[in-house]
């Protein structure tokens, strides 16, 4: 028996991560387009106002956390993007392997507006 236990309720949104890729236009010019990585469920968790007030001045531009099941196919880092429906959160820092368990993934956002 484990202490640490998933609640599938906590994976109730559909996420699409994102990466930054190249590609030509219908005149030739090379323009930086955002195409689709990965789909996963995933939770998103507003930081609260406490959490906020307590880190520093770098992470303080942290408006969101986002919970995925780990992945170790998957490599995500700070050139991605998360996409929400309309919502687009740009990545912050790596993915924290919560408890090294390799269970769940925490990844640090900030939402684009």
């Amino acid at each position: 028996m484990t202490l640490f236990k998933i609640n599938p309720g906590k994976y109730r949104h559909v996420v699409t991560f994102q990466i930054q890729t190249t590609a030509r236009d219908k005149y030739g010019q090379i323009e930086e387009i955002w195409s689709d990585f990965f789909k996963t469920r995933a939770g998103i968790f507003p930081i609260s106002g406490k959490e906020v007030f307590q880190r520093d001045f770098v992470e303080s531009e942290i408006s969101h956390r986002v919970h995925i099941r780990y992945t170790p196919t998957h490599v995500i880092n700070s050139q991605m993007r998360v996409l929400f429906g309309e919502r687009v959160f740009s990545i912050v820092s790596p993915p924290i392997n919560f408890q090294e368990k390799n269970i769940e993934l925490q990844i640090l956002c900030k939402e684009e507006e």
